[in-house]
């Protein structure tokens, strides 16, 4: 039996050997290890240059820019890196990102080191790192975390994205990128939303872009569903991120308010009815898919539920589908039908629409922010139309709808034209231009706020320059929008600015004051989209209207007229826009060089940021006011906050078994950019309160943690009650009061999350742990541990409450005993009711 194994063995024995001399002698066979990859759905790698400062560079320094090809998730890179290994290289160099959220279609430059003098200076980096990169081959990966990568090709679920570029990299996604050079970044196709998992194909060497989060945003299309297509995973991918603290939410929310839009979007809405009446509303929607979708079971619910449309229907591919109010004689003439009719009205403001699946989820929404209708209206009963772009829809906000000055062929039930596109296509994002022997440049409609006055160097820029004035716009959608024959105009007449040009998705229009329409010096390194001349603002305040070509009211800029709220007539500081809110008092800050750009004739600094997004400034407060007040206002620097309270529970939020007022709780927020230790601090309910010192906890940067009644001993009264949160020096860092709680489960919080501005909402749903929201249901106790709650506020007298809510009286508010122990008491008594007295 020996012999018969003896060949084998001789054989395995033989190719051992054989193995073992092939390596002595160098021959040498790569092997590429597949990493373990998080899936990169978000944020990417999308170019990497290597040649900064090289013979023959284009820039001075390297760098890797990333991007956020999400079109709806913004990400933090708090705590994430951008790490570099050589082609065979097993040391992996590391450069820490900054704390900063990155939004859909945002881009992220990281410079690195330099090879030399050679080259132009890259934009203003994110962040500054000091590895010196191969200039044609190596391996960068993006990682969630700053702990050094080990090995050639590692296998870790933290890295989030990773390029190989050069023949010998021995690290990649399937293949490696084609290698760049002193003249050629890789950059990712698409401008960076492109992302197959394959080096090879998603980059392309091409000339250095450098973009950074205050270049022009770029959303990603939307990608293409296959139906057919079903995806079996091979793997289970567990994150390697434990949070530091072990206070975990315990349920999870539905979907939130404001959602991105889907495959079947709200396309117009004609709240106001037509001009044969007021009562003659009409909603579409729109199938963004080349394939048919069955929304039987979906509903289409305004804010108070007066519209409330069960939809029974199929929209086709691309196509339509029609609601009339009332009546299927509300539109005529049209390319579709009616498909099906509904009652109830829309109010004239602060409604909204939402579209839901049956399971809840909401699909799309219009007008979420119930204030306003953003568009429609007016005279000619306009509907309010989304911009639209093939398959991909503007964003439901104040500038993704337009008021539609177009008819179609439909006719009201009087015969008048239809102002608005029931059954067929919306006003499209892209620009067309009309060329004729004489150019003719066609303005593009536009909603209010579409484009805003972003920045005013009012002042000039420097002593001896203060004539120097410049005006930036910025493009608030993501769609180009074409401002020819729009204008500026001052309230004294002068300036009065007519606009030539378009100002692309997300960009700037920079408008500079010259002594003559050549004079582009007054930002001398940056290039003026325009040039105008004229008399100079007063340093005393003036107010600014922005017109479109319809002599339509876009924006303002301090449109009460009085003094200017922010700028500098000593320092020269611009005054700067907060993104996001309406021209105000409170709508602008100074620049105090923070953040800067520019330089001024005489080659100084410009303490301003032209062509570039604006110092970060405060959160806009919530359209709807809320109907609490705070008793006081505290510094709004970086800090801890109370973010959340609930003073009603009507849930076993603690997790201890039972429903009762120890699942009261108060949720603080760490927004500063920093750890901080909580010891020493203190929470309380006003002075002369016994408070509750706060462990020795850390919180890092936006994490929050909750503290419940049963812990704290701070009960909180349903009639109203003053919380503060106090440092260990017993300055008081936050502090608010909130009035009734008339109802349970109802949590007072601050919307946006974190928001310090204002926005405490009195309607929210509790999310102990979790980002606030008005959204979603309350979660229901597992059966069999359903605990009995007292409905009655603890703000009644002791006596009835305890006769009530205590002793024999507890079970008056348990169901059980109503529905089945009374019952099976009242059947059993064949006699005369008996009295008991207790």
């Amino acid at each position: 039996m020996f012999a018969q194994h003896k060949f084998p063995r001789f054989a395995l024995v033989l190719i051992l050997l054989i193995s073992l001399c092939a390596g002595l002698v160098g021959i040498q066979v790569p092997v590429r290890a597949a990493p373990n990859f998080v899936p990169s759905t978000n944020i990417v790698i999308s170019q990497v240059y290597g040649g900064g400062g090289n013979a023959g560079a284009t820039y001075t320094n390297d760098f890797v820019e990333l991007f956020n090809l999400s079109t709806t998730d913004t990400v933090s890179l708090n705590g994430w890196s951008i790490q570099y290994a050589t082609a065979m290289g097993i040391t992996w160099q590391t450069t820490p990102l900054t704390n900063v959220s990155l939004a859909p279609g945002q881009y992220y430059l990281v410079q690195l080191a330099s090879g030399g003098a050679v080259g132009s200076t890259l934009p203003i980096p994110d962040v500054i790192g000091t590895t010196n990169m191969s200039a044609t081959v190596g391996k960068v990966a993006l990682v969630n975390s700053t702990t050094a990568l080990s090995g050639a090709c590692p296998v870790s679920g933290s890295i989030i994205d990773l390029i190989g570029y050069g023949g010998t990299a021995n690290c990649n996604e399937t293949a490696n990128a084609t290698a760049p050079s002193a003249t050629n970044a890789d950059i990712r196709n698409s401008n960076g939303c492109i992302d197959t998992d394959n080096n090879a194909s998603d980059f392309t060497a091409g000339t250095p872009n450098p973009r950074n989060t205050s270049s022009p945003v770029n959303i990603c299309p939307p990608p293409t569903p296959t139906p057919t297509f079903t995806f079996t995973p091979t793997e289970t991918l567990t994150p390697s991120l434990t949070p530091t603290i072990t206070n975990t939410p315990i349920f999870s929310l539905t979907p939130s308010l404001t959602p991105a839009p889907g495959q079947i979007i709200i396309s117009e809405v004609a709240w106001a009815g037509t001009r044969a009446s007021p009562d003659d509303e009409w909603i579409e929607l729109y199938n963004t898919r080349p394939f048919p979708i069955d929304l039987t079971g979906w509903r289409l619910v305004n804010s108070s539920g007066s519209v409330d449309i069960l939809l029974s229907s199929i929209i086709p591919a691309n196509g339509f589908l029609l609601f009339e109010r009332g009546s299927n004689n509300t539109v005529f003439n049209i390319p579709v039908p009616s498909n099906q009719i509904y009652t109830g009205a829309l109010a004239d403001t602060n409604d909204f629409l939402r579209l839901r699946k049956p399971d809840g989820t909401i699909i799309d929404t219009a007008n979420a922010n119930s204030g306003s209708w953003p568009a429609g209206g007016g005279s000619n009963s306009a509907s309010m139309e989304r911009y639209l772009s093939g398959s991909t829809a503007s964003t439901d906000n104040d500038f993704g709808w337009l008021t539609s000055t177009s008819t179609s062929s439909g006719v009201d039930a009087a015969g008048n034209p239809i102002y608005g596109t029931p059954g067929n296509g919306n006003v499209a994002f892209t620009v067309t231009a009309t060329f004729t022997p004489i150019v003719t440049a066609t303005s593009t409609p536009a909603g209010v706020r579409s484009v805003i006055i972003n920045e005013i160097a009012w002042a000039g820029t420097a002593s001896g320059l203060a004539d120097d004035e410049w005006i930036e716009l910025y493009n608030t959608t993501n769609a180009a929008i074409n401002i020819t024959g729009w204008r500026i105009t001052a309230s004294d007449g002068t300036p009065n600015i007519t606009l030539t040009g378009i100002i692309p998705a997300g960009g700037y229009f920079l408008l500079e004051r010259g002594e003559n329409l050549t004079d582009n010096t007054t930002v001398s390194d940056i290039p003026a989209d325009q040039i105008y001349t004229g008399n100079a603002l007063s340093n005393s305040g003036e107010a600014l209207t922005l017109y479109d070509a319809s002599n339509k009211v876009i924006d303002t800029a301090n449109g009460n007229g009085g003094a200017w709220p922010r700028g500098s007539a000593s320092t020269y500081g611009t005054m700067e826009r907060i993104l996001g809110t309406a021209d105000s008092d409170s709508a602008w800050i100074t620049n105090t060089g923070v953040k800067r750009n520019g330089l001024n004739a005489n080659g100084g600094i410009i303490l301003g940021t032209p062509k570039q997004s604006n110092t970060v400034g405060p959160t806009p407060t919530p359209t709807r006011p809320a109907t609490i007040t705070s008793t006081a206002t505290f510094p709004i620097d970086p800090r801890p906050i109370i973010n959340e309270i609930l003073p009603r529970p009507g849930f076993d939020w603690n997790q201890d078994g039972e429903v009762n007022v120890y699942d009261e709780f108060i949720e603080i927020k760490n927004l500063s950019p920093i750890d901080i230790t909580l010891n020493g601090w203190r929470l309380d309910k006003g002075a002369g309160s016994t408070p509750f010192s706060l462990p020795n906890i850390t919180l890092k940067p936006n994490e929050r943690i909750v503290f419940y009644s049963s812990e704290t001993n701070l009960l909180l009264s349903d009639g109203g009650e003053t919380i503060r949160l106090l440092n260990a020096s017993s300055k008081i860092y936050d502090a608010y009061t909130y009035t009734v709680a008339k109802e349970a489960d109802k949590s007072i919080c601050r919307l946006p999350d974190g928001n310090v501005y204002g926005g405490w909402f009195d309607d929210c749903l509790p999310t102990p742990n979790l980002s606030n929201t008005r959204e979603g249901s309350v979660p229901t106790s597992p059966d069999g541990n359903e605990s009995v709650v007292c409905n009655l506020p603890d703000t009644i007298p002791a006596d009835f409450f305890f006769a009530e809510c205590g002793g024999y009286g507890a079970n008056i508010w348990n169901p059980l005993y109503w529905d089945t122990l009374f019952k099976m008491f009242i059947q059993n008594n064949t006699t005369k009711w008996e009295s008991f007295i207790e």
